[in-house]
């Protein structure tokens, strides 16, 4: 766990500007710098970014927060993830803490054998050659930071001189063990660093060159890797696969790395034979579509039946690529068709059809008992997705069975929705007050203006923006509280009243307008006591008016 007061001196060591200027254009305006908001469509700079304050506001979407925050929203880094991303950027060595003892001191040993093996890879002449003749190139092999393991005594020679011990290395799962003691995991195989999301090492896959009878291996289940939620080269792929709002997944690396050399950056790989539930919250972090780009054997058609499934029902917008001829994209790419590959790739399927024509074409259709139990199997399938979404395949069930549209029913509740909307009111612009947002933003920023504020100020004379004078006061407060108040802090237009004097005219001066409007009120009205109430509201702005 990392500790509380290592992460606020980070937070005061780093100037947020040169954080968001690490992913987005800034520009200077007044005293803080804006840009482009890269959480919604922005055509305009909406977005403000305070050195002072050390925070990011959008005036348009509300998105908002520290550096931390920052890094969580643009690179969809869970908060432990954001702070170890922000101490990297910022050459920051973070201090960790765990319940009963210390940790125990961090010996990167994936990486430090990581790079023993991309040091043996050039002087492996048989390796080389191999990765030549699939059609790597030298920057390919340096992105995918390739390298080659050796005999299993050349990597306990490693690690004994790293001074890292057998169970140590057996933890993160760079040796295994028998009955006659440690060996190395990988032997003899051109090896593939395996990241996970945030771009440390947890794994390699081997490649043997040297005919093994496992024409490829992963590294075994340990601490930190598990093959049924790590996706290779996520961590390369995600920020094209956010921009253009889509992953492509492959069986493996050599597709992968090949797709990526073909120009479509946005390719990771599966570490199995197909996806897994673990694999969903890393899918769904960017708001992508899914375009599964399989094998054209039976092996890839089988995953991506199975994939299919798992991502419509959990309703990720997926297509399904098969290759012909039972090829693969790395066969494409090494042959140069790669216009073959665009084609393949623009002609892809709607997963669920997919489904569900391969679930018809198991049965003789001709027959209609067998064409009974096609749509029943259809209908085992579309009863898991929502209404909408199922109903949408009736004309490709009608079709494939050759039935009337209205001869059946896909969802499990046909129900007929009478939700009556609520309508609003358009949220009009309101006009601004700066008397009352100058004292507001006093009594947040400041600790003796807010005791002072909390004295004297009442709801009922913040007439405009009642619901910020609510956010400033309120001892919890609510996420939308939250972001008036970071948008407050942040709006160099609205100064601050500096000192004592200032505020208590300020509010003076607030009463008086709120009491001059309910004698207003109160002349116009027929109320049977607006006399007396009208004798005290004058005594009220005696007083104020001669008040100090």
């Amino acid at each position: 766990m990392i500790k509380e007061e290592s992460i606020q001196k980070l937070l005061d060591q780093v100037d947020i500007v040169d954080v968001v200027s690490h992913y987005i254009p800034l520009r200077r305006s007044g005293v803080n710098f804006v840009g482009i908001c890269p959480f919604h469509d922005d055509k305009n700079p909406s977005m403000s970014v305070s050195s002072n304050l050390g925070i990011f506001h959008c005036f348009s979407c509300k998105a908002g927060g520290n550096a931390i925050k920052f890094i969580m929203d643009y690179e969809k880094l869970s908060y432990p993830e954001a702070i170890e991303k922000l101490a990297a950027l910022s050459n920051f060595t973070l201090e960790y803490s765990a319940k009963g003892a210390p940790v125990k001191e961090e010996k990167h040993i994936l990486a430090k054998v990581g790079a023993y093996y991309q040091s043996l890879l050039y002087k492996t002449p048989a390796a080389i050659e191999y990765l030549y003749s699939r059609g790597f190139d030298d920057a390919l092999i340096a992105k995918f930071e390739l390298g080659y393991a050796p005999t299993s005594q050349n990597t306990i020679h490693l690690l004994e001189n790293e001074k890292i011990e057998p169970n140590e290395a057996l933890d993160v799962g760079i040796v295994k063990q028998n009955d006659r003691g440690f060996y190395a995991s990988f032997v003899e195989r051109i090896t593939f660093p395996i990241k996970n999301h945030t771009g440390k090492i947890v794994g390699f896959g081997g490649r043997t060159i040297t005919n093994h009878i496992a024409k490829y291996v992963n590294s075994p289940q340990s601490r930190v890797f598990d093959k049924s939620q790590i996706l290779y080269a996520y961590d390369v792929a995600k920020k094209s696969a956010y921009d253009k709002k889509e992953l492509i997944i492959t069986e493996g690396y050599m597709d992968t790395i090949m797709l990526h050399k073909a120009g479509f950056t946005n390719a990771i790989a599966v570490l199995g034979t197909a996806l897994t539930d673990k694999h969903l919250p890393l899918l769904r972090r960017g708001d992508t579509r899914i375009v599964l780009c399989f094998d054209g054997d039976e092996a890839g058609i089988n995953a991506a039946i199975k994939s299919s499934r798992l991502l419509t029902i959990n309703e990720l917008d997926t297509s399904v690529v098969i290759l012909p001829n039972g090829l693969d994209p790395a066969d494409l790419v090494q042959k140069g068709d790669l216009r073959g590959l665009e084609k393949a790739l623009e002609n892809r399927v709607e997963a669920g059809e997919f489904l569900i024509k391969s679930i018809i074409s198991n049965y003789e259709i001709s027959r209609p008992q067998q064409k009974q139990k096609a749509l029943e199997e259809v209908q085992k399938y579309t009863f898991e997705l929502k209404p909408v979404v199922a109903d949408a395949y009736k004309g490709v069930v009608s079709r494939a069975l050759n039935i009337d549209i209205n001869s059946f029913f896909l969802s499990k509740f046909k129900r007929v929705q009478n939700e009556v909307k609520k309508t609003q009111a358009p949220n009009l612009a309101r006009k601004r007050d700066y008397l009352e947002l100058e004292i507001l933003k006093t009594c947040f920023m400041d600790k003796d203006s807010f005791k002072t504020g909390l004295d004297l100020c009442e709801k009922e004379i913040f007439a405009t923006h009642f619901d910020i004078y609510e956010a400033v006061f309120s001892s919890q407060k609510s996420q939308k509280q939250v972001d008036l108040l970071r948008e407050l802090a942040i709006d160099d237009s609205v100064n601050t009243l500096n000192n004592e004097k200032k505020l208590y005219d300020g509010i003076k001066m607030l009463k008086e307008k709120y009491y001059q409007s309910l004698l207003k009120e109160l002349a116009k009205s027929s109320d049977a006591d607006k006399i007396d109430k009208i004798v005290k509201i004058q005594k009220i702005l005696r007083r104020l008016k001669g008040a100090k």
